[in-house]
């Protein structure tokens, strides 16, 4: 690296390094930021170590945005209990039963949470609200809460509990 904060790098190299990916060394580059320059005989690519600090912030502002703590994303967990209702109540079938899968997605989608988070405050909801809803084993998608995974849920008709407090 040199003192202006850039690096380069042997054409060979590049070929040798975008081969093992499967790339071609200019797609490489191109994906890098490196900009080609003659060198003698042959060509060596530039990088410049602010561009690779700028593509390492950007990466980390988005994996911040899609995983954030739900707070941080303006999801409580009283919106999500709203939301969670009125999922299981669209998507509930003759039993009253509704997929996790499908719920998962519509609650997902409405409140714009990462799948980390509607695990994370599905079963901090089930576990602070014991008797509002029933969960089934099974399913395509299940969430696992004391040792079990459930793949269905149904609220209980006439539930009238409003236990969310820890214990």
């Amino acid at each position: 690296m040199t003192a202006d904060g850039v690096f380069y790098i042997r054409r060979s190299d590049m070929e040798r390094i975008a081969k093992r990916m499967g790339l071609s060394a200019d797609e490489l580059a191109a994906r890098i930021g490196a900009r080609p320059e003659q060198a003698g005989r042959g060509v060596r690519y530039i990088i410049e170590w602010s561009w690779i600090f700028d593509k390492l912030l950007d990466l980390e502002r988005r994996i911040a945005r899609l995983e954030g703590a739900p707070q941080e994303r303006g999801a409580n967990i009283e919106q999500f209990v709203a939301a969670l209702d009125a999922a299981i109540k669209s998507t509930a079938g003759p039993t009253g039963y509704s997929s996790l899968r499908a719920v998962r997605d519509l609650v997902v989608s409405r409140l714009e949470l990462s799948d980390a988070q509607f695990v994370e405050l599905f079963t901090k909801t089930v576990l602070q609200s014991r008797g509002k809803y029933i969960l089934l084993e099974g399913g395509d998608y299940k969430v696992h809460i004391n040792g079990k995974s459930y793949g269905y849920i149904k609220i209980v008709q006439g539930y009238k509990g409003s236990n969310t407090s820890t214990s």
